[in-house]
């Protein structure tokens, strides 16, 4: 085994773009600490190769502002990519770039980036972590994990599954055929889900005037909200049930049932044609995510240089104080709010007075404290901010029968999708394939027991898997 070790800066007086094609090893991209774009590489090797050059398979150009960077694939390349000394290539970025990244097979994942985002990928995992900036992504078959992000997100799966967590923005669109999704503490006005076989689970922090839409042909939608939300949902389930603990009474009006909270400004409307739609409640302040939003906000502080680099700062203080104040509005007692007012008041005048031109030491350390303080008092407080969720559950069943010829189309639908096909081709062994029959069979009684079916119903279905 060789190690081949490359650390080159890539200086260029304007860079407003940086295109990345990796086939080469797994791609890490972080912020850069200098303001340029640098590479640094390492490449686990065979077999020693004393006339290789690492730039044979890196390829660098930039013209007009628009920098290239294409890592090719190489022969002799030690492929056990989760060793603990394994191949790497990690590339550190400027703020403000447009980042455009393409993979085939290889990892590739992002951290503490301030930039735009394309990313496409055919099966690669991708993972974002800590990042700001609008992101666009496409993904056939990898998984896609995003935690503590800010920005607009656009996310286009085939099979992949795709879960995130403390992400917020504008506007969030994700379009997927089979891959589960799961989308956790999520705060954006404008919300698009669209699913055909996958399940939807999304939890909505508190937001104003927002539209928020999940659809799925085939999968159960499970969908958690605060309960101090002023909102309209509308559900439809044509062959589901509709499940929901929400402390709001279930209205059924034709073919959609109906949950109102005060004036109904954000819309919420959700849809499946055979799966359950299960509604939630979710009260309490989450602190790991207030967390995140703090260290967000010291962190800016600290590289503020001008005018701009302010007006992010007002900004992510604005996120953190209405973040706060929301979940205080229903503290039982008045002198909580009281103490929690009274920090964020401090701390909006700290920042107000800011002079990034001068020492920054001092106003960091007294939001240090100030957030500290708003931190320790949310946790003492917990139980008192809030109501609980109520533990009264409806059940509401669709009003449209059970139809054999959905259930049928819907089972074409799994069984023909490029996921399990392989599983259940002609190569498939005997063994494999009576396993797979037992384990519908055991489904199949599952739904006649539970109702979902009727006898004959089932009785063609264990036919038709030749375990009847």
């Amino acid at each position: 085994m060789s190690k081949m070790k490359l650390q080159q800066i890539l200086a260029y007086d304007v860079i407003t773009k940086i295109s990345i094609e990796n086939n080469l090893a797994p791609l890490s991209i972080e912020a850069s600490p200098h303001g340029k774009v640098e590479l640094i590489c390492e490449l686990d090797l065979t077999e020693p190769y004393e006339e290789f050059n690492l730039e044979d398979c890196i390829n660098t150009s930039c013209k007009d502002g628009n920098m290239e960077i294409v890592l090719d694939e190489v022969d002799g390349l030690d492929k056990h990519f989760f060793s603990p000394n394994r191949s790497f290539v990690k590339i550190l970025v400027p703020v403000d770039a447009t980042l455009e990244v393409g993979v085939e097979n290889l990892p590739a994942s992002f951290s503490g980036i301030h930039n735009t985002l394309l990313v496409s990928s055919e099966n690669a995992p991708i993972r974002i972590q800590d990042c700001n900036g609008n992101k666009t992504l496409t993904n056939e078959n990898g998984p896609i994990s995003i935690s503590n992000c800010e920005g607009d997100l656009s996310v286009e799966l085939e099979n992949g599954p795709m879960a995130a967590e403390m992400i917020s923005g504008a506007t969030l669109s994700i379009k997927t055929e089979n891959g589960p999704l799961k989308i956790r503490e999520a705060c954006f006005p404008k919300v698009d889900i669209e699913s055909e076989n996958g399940v939807i689970m999304y939890e909505t922090l508190f937001v104003e005037d927002a539209v928020i839409n999940l659809k799925t042909e085939n999968g159960v939608v499970h969908f958690v909200l605060p309960d101090e939300m002023d909102f309209e949902l509308r559900a439809r389930t044509e062959q589901g049930k509709i499940k929901s603990r929400l402390s709001h009474p279930v209205t059924q009006e034709e073919d959609d049932y109906v949950v109102k909270n005060g004036e109904g400004k954000t819309k919420i409307n959700i849809f499946t044609e055979n799966g359950m739609i299960k509604l939630g409640e979710k009260d309490k302040i989450n602190l790991e995510f207030l967390k995140a939003k703090i260290e967000l906000l010291k962190e800016s502080l600290k590289n503020v240089n001008d005018g701009e680099d302010m007006e992010k700062v007002h900004k992510l203080y604005a996120n953190v104080s209405e973040y706060v104040t929301a979940r205080v509005a229903n503290a039982k007692e008045a002198i909580v709010k009281d103490n929690i007012k009274e920090q964020l008041d401090k701390l909006h005048k700290l920042i107000e007075d800011f002079d990034y031109q001068g020492a920054k030491e001092k106003t960091i350390a007294g939001v240090d404290e100030l957030t500290g303080k708003i931190h320790d008092e949310l946790s003492k407080h917990m139980g008192k901010l809030g109501t609980k969720i109520t533990e009264t559950i409806h059940v509401h069943t669709g009003k449209h029968a059970f139809n054999m010829n959905n259930l049928n189309e819907y089972i074409s639908k799994v069984v023909n999708s490029s996921l399990i096909k392989p599983y259940l081709g002609g190569e498939m062994k005997a063994k494999e394939k009576d396993e797979v029959a037992d384990r519908s069979r055991l489904k199949i009684l599952d739904m006649l027991e539970a109702g979902k079916i009727t006898a004959e119903e089932a009785e063609k279905l264990l036919k038709a898997i030749g375990k009847e």
